[in-house]
């Protein structure tokens, strides 16, 4: 078929917008139109002869795949700017529920953050965050609390777990890997994935982003979730 002609000329070393996907594709087919393009696009994701690889990006090569950057919002970044200038050697890392938003299929509009910090200075970092935030940290909050209480931009803090994946460039950035793994073995951030999106999480993950398996495997037995991992990643990460 035609398309099929299309798609086998892309080359498998570039990664494509869909306007540069429309370009290519036009100077074979003079009479292509634009909406075509999607079909295309959605044909040969189903023939796998095409991969996501990114927001609007797509490749040949599955291995093209980029590597995953958090987004965060507005409001962690202002939380990362405030301690770092206050306590600059603290090691922490990020969670918000609004870095889900391009996995699931519901998307957050209360954005919850949680902050993993070394568990000698929880203390420290709730009094100092609890003076800039009146009433928006919630300490190792109870499932029933964090039901309660939580509301948008709150911050939960808890004790950051050892042997985490991180980025050396960015350490206070949670990694893919990292994500993953909390997704399934952290109490907060468990409560605030709905069941039903867990799936679609890793799935979006693994078509989206490369991510390293060794240590995803590495952090779930850390947090004795290696075998919920096991099951939801498959094979062929």
């Amino acid at each position: 078929m035609w398309e099929t002609k299309l798609l086998s000329a892309v080359p498998e070393s570039q990664v494509f917008t869909r306007q540069a996907l429309y370009n290519l594709f036009k100077e074979s087919k003079k009479d292509l139109s634009y909406n075509s393009v999607g079909w295309i696009i959605d044909e040969g994701l189903k023939a796998n002869m095409l991969f996501k690889v990114g927001a609007d990006s797509y490749s040949r090569n599955k291995e093209n795949r980029s590597t995953y950057m958090p987004r965060y919002s507005d409001f962690s970044r202002e939380l990362f700017s405030k301690l770092e200038v206050r306590f600059p050697e603290l090691e922490y890392t990020v969670f918000e529920t609004l870095l889900l938003n391009e996995f699931v299929n519901h998307m957050y509009a209360q954005n919850v953050v949680v902050l993993q910090v070394e568990k000698e200075l929880c203390q420290f970092i709730f009094d100092f965050l609890n003076d800039l935030f009146p009433g928006k940290i919630l300490f190792n909050p109870s499932s029933e609390d964090l039901g309660r209480y939580k509301s948008d931009n709150c911050i939960v803090l808890e004790n950051r777990i050892s042997e985490a994946p991180f980025e050396k460039e960015h350490p206070h950035y949670i990694t893919l890997e990292k994500l993953l793994v909390d997704c399934v073995s952290d109490k907060a951030i468990k409560e605030l994935i709905p069941s039903s999106e867990i799936n679609n999480i890793f799935e979006n993950a693994k078509l989206l982003y490369k991510s390293d398996l060794t240590k995803i495997r590495r952090y779930a037995k850390r947090r004795n979730a290696w075998t919920k991992m096991e099951a939801l990643i498959g094979q062929g990460n």
